[in-house]
């Protein structure tokens, strides 16, 4: 199934189920109440103009209670959504499990606002009187009048994509409004309107937060925290993915080496139970989490912790440097990386097969042998662009477009990120290599040594690809100039050919009594003849210059 087609389906399922358990709820409530009720804001504003009244009071008590009815239907929708979605490829929206009073009443408010503008703009169009509920489309579809169909058929479908797209929000809502506090209301449509999809938190949203908060800094690239842990020594390999944190926090007293992998760094909560349990520091843990750093070496007493940049290339072709943390101590790794997407697999690998000398050594070779995956991964990555930029090279050559300038521009933001990486990274191993600290043993320095090289190597590259690029871009000023320059040649030429036939023209059209020739019968064909001779030798004369 087409997903566009999909998710218009799946969004009229959804309309419709709320449509008819919200209709049902409308009904009973006005039978109860002896009130006409609308369902939407319009009750509220009604209230509020009758509120000396006791019908006031109970408008306005109604719309309170009907903003968290329209919730907890609009939530349950979403939540069960695979149950009645037609079109399966649909991802699920992450709900919190428990909901405050203050977080429904802003949601419902949010929905019943945007139905009741659903509402005008449909009344603005539709006749009115045109009813749209359930008996009301049956009977008519039954006499032929099929437009209370389609009416409530769009209903439906709008209200479906307000359903998904504010329900989606809960998450943020309640992180704002808190249990009680409602003072920050006012951020919620900035919330609301995010331009990323993915609710991404920027540096800017920390600003005056205190030092060490653990706050996720960056767009979630994973929906869950995966935990994967590997005991190892010269004699006994053992790994195993981790359902509860708590389980992989027992290495202190351990005879292995222990590498903790976790994916996923948005959860704050694991972050400070794995960091309080290794007695990192809280500005260590919150460093973890905020994904804008550049790379950075902190040597303490116990643990050394290191930032480091991962090149990727995601399926759209863009450039994605990936926010990877390690942490070591006397016998132990923590890796923490974004995304699903591991390098780190054939480490893994040579651990289990027990082909390497890593099994034989301490947690340091295992850390060296991690920095020089990522170290080695920017070569895919400069293969990637040098691939990329050879195909642009003969585009260059051949028919230089729009596009091309796009693309080159791409390239040249990716070859500055790389370089923003690849220079800070190479002073941490730099640090690394100099440091006395005793984690760090002679026998693994060397290998640093030869893992500095290669960042020497890389930002050789890189430099390379930059100033490749950006002779590019001059190549690319210049065709397109060599193309104007052959476009105005050509319009110059023709120019030049039709300037003396303008001119035989122009005096013969002159209004002077007598012209010579104007009587005789033959004239109108010599002075087309004189053109046509004209134009020959002028083009004879522009192929005897080679301007043709």
């Amino acid at each position: 199934m087409n997903r566009a087609v999909g998710l218009v389906l799946n969004r009229l399922i959804y309309g419709l189920a709320f449509v008819f358990l919200y209709q049902m709820v409308v009904v009973a409530t006005t039978s109860l109440l002896s009130i006409p009720l609308t369902g939407n804001l319009q009750d509220l504003l009604t209230g509020v103009r009758n509120i000396g009244v006791e019908q006031g009071y109970l408008l306005v008590s109604w719309w309170i209670a009907s903003t968290i009815i329209i919730t907890i239907i609009s939530i349950l929708i979403v939540r069960y959504k695979r149950h009645l979605s037609p079109y399966k490829d649909e991802a699920d929206i992450d709900i919190p499990p428990r909901i405050t009073p203050v977080t429904a009443i802003i949601i419902g408010a949010i929905i019943s606002f945007l139905f009741f503008l659903l509402d005008l703009a449909i009344g603005s169009v539709v006749e009115i009187g045109t009813t749209t509920d359930v008996q009301a489309i049956y009977i008519a579809a039954v006499h032929g009048d099929f437009v209370p169909l389609l009416v409530g058929a769009l209903f439906s479908i709008i209200a479906g994509f307000i359903i998904v797209a504010v329900v989606g929000k809960t998450s943020k809502v309640k992180d704002i409004a808190g249990d009680v506090d409602i003072k920050n209301l006012a951020k919620i449509t900035s919330i609301i309107s995010k331009r990323n999809n993915n609710d991404v938190t920027t540096l800017s949203d920390t600003a005056g937060l205190q030092p060490g908060t653990l706050i996720h800094v960056g767009e979630q690239h994973v929906e869950e925290i995966r935990i994967h842990l590997i005991e190892y020594n010269n004699k006994h390999f053992a790994g195993r993915d981790i359902k509860a944190v708590e389980d992989c926090l027992n290495t202190h007293d351990n005879e292995f080496v222990s590498w903790t992998s976790i994916t996923g760094l948005h959860d704050g909560g694991v972050i400070k139970k794995i960091g309080d349990y290794y007695n990192l520091h809280v500005l260590t843990q919150a460093d973890i989490m905020n994904t804008h750093l550049r790379p950075k070496l902190d040597i303490q007493n116990e643990t050394i912790f290191l930032i480091l940049k991962l090149p990727r290339i995601t399926e759209d072709g863009k450039l994605f440097m990936e926010h990877i943390s390690l942490v070591f101590g006397r016998n132990f790794v923590l890796s923490f990386q974004e995304t699903n997407n591991d390098i780190f697999d054939p480490i893994r690998s040579r651990l289990e097969e027990s082909m390497d000398r890593m099994r034989l050594k301490g947690p340091d070779y295992l850390v060296y042998a991690l920095i020089d995956a990522v170290v080695d991964h920017f070569y895919v990555i400069m293969e990637h662009v040098g691939t990329q930029s050879e195909i642009l090279e003969e585009e260059l050559m051949s028919n230089p477009t729009s596009h091309t300038l796009s693309v080159i521009h791409t390239m040249k933001r990716e070859m500055i990120a790389l370089r923003k990486s690849i220079w800070p990274l190479r002073e941490v191993i730099d640090g690394l290599e100099r440091t006395d600290a005793t984690l760090i043993h002679d026998e693994t320095k060397r290998y640093l040594r030869d893992v500095y090289g290669h960042t020497v190597q890389v930002m050789d590259n890189i430099e390379g690809l930059r100033d490749m690029i950006g002779s590019m871009l001059d190549t690319y000023m210049s065709s397109v100039s060599n193309k104007m320059n052959e476009a105005m040649k050509t319009l110059t030429i023709i120019a030049s050919i039709f300037i003396p036939i303008t001119f035989i023209t122009g005096i013969y059209g002159t209004n002077f009594s007598y012209i010579p020739g104007l009587e005789w019968e033959g004239s109108y064909f010599v002075m087309l003849l004189a053109m046509t001779i004209i134009t020959v030798l002028m083009l004879v004369w522009f192929k005897k210059k080679k301007w043709l």
